[in-house]
Protein backbone atom coordinates (compact mmCIF):
# COMPACT_ATOMS: atom_id res chain seq x y z
CA UNK A 1 0.00 0.00 0.00
CA UNK A 2 1.39 3.39 -1.06
CA UNK A 3 0.41 6.58 0.79
CA UNK A 4 1.24 9.39 -1.65
CA UNK A 5 0.01 12.37 -3.65
CA UNK A 6 -2.29 11.46 -6.53
CA UNK A 7 -1.32 11.66 -10.18
CA UNK A 8 -3.45 13.55 -12.74
CA UNK A 9 -4.40 10.21 -14.33
CA UNK A 10 -5.96 9.13 -11.00
CA UNK A 11 -8.46 12.00 -10.78
CA UNK A 12 -11.12 9.80 -12.42
CA UNK A 13 -10.72 7.23 -9.65
CA UNK A 14 -10.83 10.03 -7.07
CA UNK A 15 -14.14 11.29 -8.41
CA UNK A 16 -15.65 7.80 -8.40
CA UNK A 17 -14.53 7.24 -4.81
CA UNK A 18 -15.92 10.63 -3.73
CA UNK A 19 -19.20 10.06 -5.58
CA UNK A 20 -19.68 6.64 -4.00
CA UNK A 21 -18.72 7.72 -0.46
CA UNK A 22 -20.98 10.78 -0.35
CA UNK A 23 -23.70 9.66 -2.80
CA UNK A 24 -23.07 12.65 -5.05
CA UNK A 25 -25.14 13.32 -8.18
CA UNK A 26 -23.39 13.22 -11.55
CA UNK A 27 -23.67 16.99 -12.08
CA UNK A 28 -21.23 17.53 -9.17
CA UNK A 29 -18.44 15.92 -11.20
CA UNK A 30 -17.64 19.12 -13.09
CA UNK A 31 -17.28 21.01 -9.81
CA UNK A 32 -15.04 18.27 -8.34
CA UNK A 33 -12.71 18.29 -11.34
CA UNK A 34 -12.68 22.08 -11.42
CA UNK A 35 -11.65 22.59 -7.81
CA UNK A 36 -9.39 19.69 -6.82
CA UNK A 37 -5.70 19.57 -7.67
CA UNK A 38 -4.46 15.93 -7.68
CA UNK A 39 -1.11 17.09 -6.30
CA UNK A 40 -2.94 18.29 -3.16
CA UNK A 41 -4.75 14.97 -2.70
CA UNK A 42 -3.25 12.12 -0.68
CA UNK A 43 -4.28 8.61 -1.64
CA UNK A 44 -3.86 5.08 -0.35
CA UNK A 45 -3.07 3.15 -3.55
CA UNK A 46 -2.73 -0.62 -3.85
CA UNK A 47 -1.96 -2.33 -7.16
CA UNK A 48 -3.11 0.76 -9.05
CA UNK A 49 -6.40 0.99 -7.19
CA UNK A 50 -7.29 4.07 -5.13
CA UNK A 51 -8.62 2.67 -1.85
CA UNK A 52 -8.77 5.86 0.24
CA UNK A 53 -8.06 9.57 -0.17
CA UNK A 54 -8.10 13.01 1.42
CA UNK A 55 -8.02 16.31 -0.46
CA UNK A 56 -6.73 19.65 0.77
CA UNK A 57 -7.76 23.10 -0.46
CA UNK A 58 -5.16 25.83 -0.15
CA UNK A 59 -7.06 28.45 1.84
CA UNK A 60 -6.77 31.11 4.52
CA UNK A 61 -9.14 31.87 7.37
CA UNK A 62 -9.61 35.13 9.27
CA UNK A 63 -8.76 35.22 12.97
CA UNK A 64 -8.04 38.42 14.82
CA UNK A 65 -8.51 40.37 11.58
CA UNK A 66 -5.71 38.54 9.76
CA UNK A 67 -5.79 35.84 7.10
CA UNK A 68 -4.18 32.71 8.54
CA UNK A 69 -2.86 30.15 5.98
CA UNK A 70 -5.16 27.12 6.27
CA UNK A 71 -5.40 23.69 4.68
CA UNK A 72 -9.08 22.89 4.11
CA UNK A 73 -9.42 19.11 4.42
CA UNK A 74 -12.22 17.65 2.30
CA UNK A 75 -13.37 14.54 0.44
CA UNK A 76 -11.94 12.11 2.98
CA UNK A 77 -13.23 8.85 1.56
CA UNK A 78 -12.51 5.13 1.92
CA UNK A 79 -13.78 2.40 -0.38
CA UNK A 80 -16.54 0.39 1.40
CA UNK A 81 -14.55 -2.87 1.26
CA UNK A 82 -11.48 -1.27 2.88
CA UNK A 83 -13.10 0.52 5.80
CA UNK A 84 -11.97 -0.32 9.32
CA UNK A 85 -8.32 -0.74 8.28
CA UNK A 86 -7.12 2.69 9.44
CA UNK A 87 -6.66 4.05 5.91
CA UNK A 88 -8.49 7.31 6.71
CA UNK A 89 -6.07 7.94 9.57
CA UNK A 90 -3.07 7.35 7.29
CA UNK A 91 -4.21 9.69 4.49
CA UNK A 92 -5.26 12.41 6.96
CA UNK A 93 -1.93 12.23 8.82
CA UNK A 94 -0.02 12.43 5.55
CA UNK A 95 -2.20 15.39 4.54
CA UNK A 96 -1.29 17.19 7.78
CA UNK A 97 2.42 16.69 7.13
CA UNK A 98 2.01 18.04 3.58
CA UNK A 99 0.17 21.09 4.95
CA UNK A 100 3.00 21.82 7.34
CA UNK A 101 5.56 21.61 4.54
CA UNK A 102 3.49 24.10 2.49
CA UNK A 103 3.22 26.56 5.37
CA UNK A 104 -0.49 26.00 6.08
CA UNK A 105 -0.30 26.59 9.82
CA UNK A 106 -3.87 25.50 10.64
CA UNK A 107 -6.37 23.08 9.09
CA UNK A 108 -10.17 23.22 9.13
CA UNK A 109 -12.76 20.70 7.97
CA UNK A 110 -16.45 19.82 8.02
CA UNK A 111 -16.65 16.40 9.70
CA UNK A 112 -18.86 13.49 8.72
CA UNK A 113 -17.65 11.92 11.96
CA UNK A 114 -15.97 13.67 14.88
CA UNK A 115 -14.07 10.75 16.45
CA UNK A 116 -11.60 10.21 13.57
CA UNK A 117 -10.55 13.84 13.39
CA UNK A 118 -10.51 14.44 17.14
CA UNK A 119 -8.09 11.52 17.53
CA UNK A 120 -5.77 13.28 15.06
CA UNK A 121 -5.88 16.65 16.84
CA UNK A 122 -8.78 18.49 15.23
CA UNK A 123 -11.39 19.92 17.60
CA UNK A 124 -14.74 21.68 17.33
CA UNK A 125 -13.95 25.31 16.52
CA UNK A 126 -16.85 27.10 14.82
CA UNK A 127 -20.31 27.01 13.25
CA UNK A 128 -21.91 26.90 9.81
CA UNK A 129 -25.55 27.93 10.20
CA UNK A 130 -28.76 27.62 8.24
CA UNK A 131 -31.48 30.02 9.32
CA UNK A 132 -35.11 30.50 8.40
CA UNK A 133 -36.71 33.90 7.94
CA UNK A 134 -40.31 35.01 7.57
CA UNK A 135 -40.67 37.03 4.33
CA UNK A 136 -43.29 39.40 5.77
CA UNK A 137 -40.89 40.25 8.60
CA UNK A 138 -38.22 41.19 6.06
CA UNK A 139 -40.71 43.27 4.11
CA UNK A 140 -41.46 45.22 7.32
CA UNK A 141 -37.85 46.29 7.86
CA UNK A 142 -37.12 50.06 7.88
CA UNK A 143 -36.33 51.72 4.59
CA UNK A 144 -32.63 52.40 3.99
CA UNK A 145 -31.65 56.06 4.07
CA UNK A 146 -29.85 55.67 0.76
CA UNK A 147 -31.03 53.07 -1.72
CA UNK A 148 -28.72 52.15 -4.59
CA UNK A 149 -29.97 48.63 -5.25
CA UNK A 150 -29.47 47.16 -8.72
CA UNK A 151 -29.06 43.84 -10.56
CA UNK A 152 -25.49 42.56 -10.70
CA UNK A 153 -23.68 39.89 -12.69
CA UNK A 154 -20.64 37.64 -12.44
CA UNK A 155 -18.83 40.05 -14.79
CA UNK A 156 -18.54 42.23 -11.68
CA UNK A 157 -16.81 39.50 -9.68
CA UNK A 158 -13.90 41.81 -8.70
CA UNK A 159 -16.40 44.21 -7.09
CA UNK A 160 -18.19 41.37 -5.31
CA UNK A 161 -14.85 40.04 -4.12
CA UNK A 162 -13.70 43.39 -2.77
CA UNK A 163 -16.99 43.86 -0.90
CA UNK A 164 -16.75 40.39 0.65
CA UNK A 165 -13.17 40.93 1.82
CA UNK A 166 -14.08 44.23 3.48
CA UNK A 167 -16.62 42.45 5.65
CA UNK A 168 -14.89 39.07 6.06
CA UNK A 169 -11.76 40.43 7.74
CA UNK A 170 -13.88 41.35 10.76
CA UNK A 171 -15.68 37.99 10.95
CA UNK A 172 -13.68 35.28 12.77
CA UNK A 173 -13.76 32.02 10.83
CA UNK A 174 -14.62 33.50 7.42
CA UNK A 175 -12.45 32.38 4.52
CA UNK A 176 -9.97 34.73 2.91
CA UNK A 177 -11.01 33.46 -0.50
CA UNK A 178 -8.36 32.94 -3.14
CA UNK A 179 -8.71 32.91 -6.93
CA UNK A 180 -9.57 29.21 -7.08
CA UNK A 181 -12.39 29.54 -4.55
CA UNK A 182 -13.88 32.56 -6.30
CA UNK A 183 -13.74 30.62 -9.56
CA UNK A 184 -15.64 27.82 -7.82
CA UNK A 185 -18.28 30.23 -6.51
CA UNK A 186 -18.70 31.79 -9.96
CA UNK A 187 -19.32 28.32 -11.37
CA UNK A 188 -21.98 27.64 -8.71
CA UNK A 189 -23.61 31.09 -8.88
CA UNK A 190 -23.94 31.30 -12.68
CA UNK A 191 -27.60 30.21 -12.64
CA UNK A 192 -28.59 32.23 -9.55
CA UNK A 193 -29.92 35.76 -8.99
CA UNK A 194 -27.48 38.48 -7.91
CA UNK A 195 -28.31 42.00 -6.69
CA UNK A 196 -25.92 44.61 -5.32
CA UNK A 197 -25.88 47.93 -3.49
CA UNK A 198 -23.56 50.47 -5.10
CA UNK A 199 -21.67 53.14 -3.20
CA UNK A 200 -20.53 56.61 -4.23
CA UNK A 201 -16.94 55.46 -4.78
CA UNK A 202 -17.83 53.12 -7.63
CA UNK A 203 -17.68 50.00 -5.49
CA UNK A 204 -20.25 47.93 -3.63
CA UNK A 205 -21.50 48.13 -0.05
CA UNK A 206 -23.29 44.79 -0.28
CA UNK A 207 -24.70 42.04 -2.46
CA UNK A 208 -27.02 39.07 -2.27
CA UNK A 209 -27.01 35.78 -4.20
CA UNK A 210 -30.15 33.66 -4.07
CA UNK A 211 -32.04 30.94 -5.90
CA UNK A 212 -35.68 29.91 -6.00
CA UNK A 213 -36.81 26.55 -4.62
CA UNK A 214 -40.09 24.71 -4.98
CA UNK A 215 -42.39 24.86 -1.99
CA UNK A 216 -44.71 22.26 -0.52
CA UNK A 217 -47.58 23.24 -2.81
CA UNK A 218 -45.71 24.64 -5.79
CA UNK A 219 -47.09 21.90 -8.02
CA UNK A 220 -50.58 23.19 -7.26
CA UNK A 221 -49.66 26.79 -7.97
CA UNK A 222 -48.81 27.54 -4.37
CA UNK A 223 -45.90 29.57 -2.93
CA UNK A 224 -42.25 28.76 -3.51
CA UNK A 225 -39.19 29.40 -1.30
CA UNK A 226 -35.96 31.36 -1.61
CA UNK A 227 -32.51 30.17 -0.52
CA UNK A 228 -30.05 33.00 0.13
CA UNK A 229 -26.67 31.53 -0.73
CA UNK A 230 -24.78 34.62 0.40
CA UNK A 231 -25.67 38.06 1.70
CA UNK A 232 -22.81 40.44 2.40
CA UNK A 233 -23.49 43.91 3.78
CA UNK A 234 -20.80 46.37 4.90
CA UNK A 235 -23.27 49.05 5.99
CA UNK A 236 -26.67 49.27 7.67
CA UNK A 237 -28.28 50.69 4.53
CA UNK A 238 -26.92 47.84 2.41
CA UNK A 239 -28.27 45.24 4.86
CA UNK A 240 -31.71 46.87 4.90
CA UNK A 241 -31.88 47.15 1.10
CA UNK A 242 -30.83 43.55 0.48
CA UNK A 243 -33.02 41.95 3.15
CA UNK A 244 -36.00 44.07 2.06
CA UNK A 245 -35.39 42.80 -1.48
CA UNK A 246 -35.87 39.26 -0.18
CA UNK A 247 -38.95 40.41 1.73
CA UNK A 248 -40.51 41.90 -1.41
CA UNK A 249 -41.20 38.31 -2.48
CA UNK A 250 -43.58 37.86 0.47
CA UNK A 251 -46.70 37.67 -1.71
CA UNK A 252 -45.33 34.56 -3.47
CA UNK A 253 -42.75 33.09 -1.09
CA UNK A 254 -43.55 31.07 2.03
CA UNK A 255 -40.03 30.89 3.50
CA UNK A 256 -36.58 32.39 3.10
CA UNK A 257 -33.59 30.25 4.05
CA UNK A 258 -30.14 31.74 4.56
CA UNK A 259 -26.60 30.87 5.57
CA UNK A 260 -25.46 33.51 8.01
CA UNK A 261 -23.50 34.51 11.06
CA UNK A 262 -24.58 34.44 14.70
CA UNK A 263 -24.50 38.23 14.98
CA UNK A 264 -26.03 39.07 11.62
CA UNK A 265 -26.80 42.76 11.15
CA UNK A 266 -30.42 41.75 10.68
CA UNK A 267 -30.73 41.06 14.42
CA UNK A 268 -29.90 44.70 15.15
CA UNK A 269 -32.01 46.42 12.48
CA UNK A 270 -35.17 44.31 12.69
CA UNK A 271 -37.96 45.38 15.10
CA UNK A 272 -38.56 41.66 15.76
CA UNK A 273 -36.26 38.64 15.87
CA UNK A 274 -37.03 37.34 12.40
CA UNK A 275 -34.10 34.88 12.32
CA UNK A 276 -34.96 31.34 13.38
CA UNK A 277 -32.14 28.75 13.72
CA UNK A 278 -32.82 25.86 11.37
CA UNK A 279 -29.69 23.66 11.42
CA UNK A 280 -25.96 23.85 12.00
CA UNK A 281 -22.70 22.04 11.31
CA UNK A 282 -19.82 22.45 13.76
CA UNK A 283 -16.59 22.67 11.79
CA UNK A 284 -13.30 21.59 13.31
CA UNK A 285 -9.80 23.10 13.31
CA UNK A 286 -6.35 21.69 13.96
CA UNK A 287 -3.20 23.61 14.83
CA UNK A 288 -0.59 22.32 12.36
CA UNK A 289 2.28 24.64 13.29
CA UNK A 290 1.66 26.16 16.74
CA UNK A 291 4.30 28.96 16.66
CA UNK A 292 3.39 29.73 13.04
CA UNK A 293 -0.33 29.87 13.82
CA UNK A 294 0.20 32.27 16.72
CA UNK A 295 2.43 34.51 14.60
CA UNK A 296 -0.12 34.60 11.76
CA UNK A 297 -3.15 35.46 13.88
CA UNK A 298 -4.15 38.96 14.98
CA UNK A 299 -4.62 39.95 18.64
CA UNK A 300 -6.07 42.99 20.45
CA UNK A 301 -3.78 45.99 20.09
CA UNK A 302 -4.28 46.97 23.72
CA UNK A 303 -3.19 43.61 25.13
CA UNK A 304 0.23 42.99 26.70
CA UNK A 305 0.49 39.50 28.24
CA UNK A 306 2.97 36.69 28.77
CA UNK A 307 1.61 33.23 29.58
CA UNK A 308 3.43 29.91 30.10
CA UNK A 309 1.85 26.96 28.26
CA UNK A 310 2.36 23.20 28.14
CA UNK A 311 1.16 21.70 24.85
CA UNK A 312 0.61 18.05 23.91
CA UNK A 313 0.64 16.90 20.29
CA UNK A 314 1.02 13.21 19.41
CA UNK A 315 1.76 13.88 15.71
CA UNK A 316 4.02 16.93 15.60
CA UNK A 317 6.82 16.96 18.18
CA UNK A 318 7.43 20.60 17.21
CA UNK A 319 4.10 21.46 18.89
CA UNK A 320 4.77 19.36 21.99
CA UNK A 321 6.41 20.68 25.16
CA UNK A 322 6.75 23.86 27.20
CA UNK A 323 6.17 27.26 25.60
CA UNK A 324 5.64 30.90 26.46
CA UNK A 325 2.87 32.85 24.70
CA UNK A 326 3.60 36.56 24.34
CA UNK A 327 1.09 39.05 22.96
CA UNK A 328 1.94 42.71 22.51
CA UNK A 329 0.68 45.45 20.17
CA UNK A 330 -1.47 43.06 18.16
CA UNK A 331 1.35 40.56 17.55
CA UNK A 332 1.64 37.08 19.01
CA UNK A 333 4.66 34.86 19.61
CA UNK A 334 4.85 31.28 20.87
CA UNK A 335 8.41 30.51 21.94
CA UNK A 336 9.72 27.19 23.21
CA UNK A 337 11.23 27.21 26.69
CA UNK A 338 13.13 24.61 28.67
CA UNK A 339 11.66 25.87 31.92
CA UNK A 340 8.29 24.42 32.92
CA UNK A 341 6.34 26.41 35.51
CA UNK A 342 3.69 25.27 37.97
CA UNK A 343 1.19 27.95 36.88
CA UNK A 344 1.30 26.90 33.20
CA UNK A 345 -2.03 25.73 31.77
CA UNK A 346 -1.66 22.34 30.07
CA UNK A 347 -3.50 22.02 26.74
CA UNK A 348 -4.12 19.22 24.28
CA UNK A 349 -3.48 20.43 20.72
CA UNK A 350 -7.21 20.15 19.98
CA UNK A 351 -8.00 22.34 22.97
CA UNK A 352 -5.60 24.96 21.66
CA UNK A 353 -7.52 24.96 18.35
CA UNK A 354 -10.85 25.69 20.05
CA UNK A 355 -9.21 28.44 22.11
CA UNK A 356 -7.38 29.84 19.05
CA UNK A 357 -10.57 30.38 17.01
CA UNK A 358 -12.43 31.93 19.93
CA UNK A 359 -14.93 29.06 20.07
CA UNK A 360 -14.16 28.01 23.66
CA UNK A 361 -12.94 29.67 26.85
CA UNK A 362 -10.42 28.14 29.22
CA UNK A 363 -13.15 27.24 31.72
CA UNK A 364 -15.13 25.47 29.00
CA UNK A 365 -12.04 23.56 27.88
CA UNK A 366 -11.24 22.61 31.49
CA UNK A 367 -14.73 21.17 31.98
CA UNK A 368 -14.17 19.05 28.85
CA UNK A 369 -10.77 17.82 30.06
CA UNK A 370 -8.87 19.58 27.25
CA UNK A 371 -7.12 21.98 29.63
CA UNK A 372 -5.62 21.26 33.05
CA UNK A 373 -3.92 23.35 35.68
CA UNK A 374 -2.81 26.91 35.31
CA UNK A 375 -3.31 29.84 37.64
CA UNK A 376 -6.40 32.04 37.43
CA UNK A 377 -4.19 34.82 36.08
CA UNK A 378 -2.78 32.60 33.30
CA UNK A 379 -6.21 31.37 32.29
CA UNK A 380 -7.58 34.89 32.32
CA UNK A 381 -4.75 36.10 30.10
CA UNK A 382 -5.47 33.31 27.58
CA UNK A 383 -9.17 34.19 27.54
CA UNK A 384 -8.32 37.85 26.94
CA UNK A 385 -5.91 37.02 24.10
CA UNK A 386 -8.31 34.84 22.15
CA UNK A 387 -11.65 36.47 23.02
CA UNK A 388 -13.90 37.58 20.20
CA UNK A 389 -17.19 36.99 18.39
CA UNK A 390 -18.18 33.35 18.01
CA UNK A 391 -16.45 31.99 14.87
CA UNK A 392 -18.68 31.19 11.90
CA UNK A 393 -18.08 30.48 8.23
CA UNK A 394 -20.10 31.24 5.08
CA UNK A 395 -18.42 28.49 3.02
CA UNK A 396 -18.81 24.74 3.30
CA UNK A 397 -16.11 22.53 1.76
Amino acid sequence: MEIRALRPSELEQAWELDRDAFNLPDFRRALFERTFDPARMIGAVENGRLCAMAGTYGMAQYFGGRAVPMGGLASVAVSPDRRGEGLAKHVCTASLRAMRERGEVISSLYPATTSLYRALGWEVAGLYLWQKLVPTGLHALPQPRRKALRPASLEELPLLRDCYERMAAGCPGFLARGDAWWDRLAFVWKSQSIYAVSNERGGLDGYVVYLKLDGEYSGLGGPFRIAVRELVACTRDAALALWRLCGQWSTQVSDVFAVGTLDDTLLFVSPDQVLQPLAQIRWMTRIVDAPGAIAARGFPECLDVEVPLALHDAIFSENDGSFVLRVRKGQGELARTSRATSDAPSLEIGGLASLYTGFASTSRLARAGLLEGGSAAARGALDAAFAGPAPTCQDEF
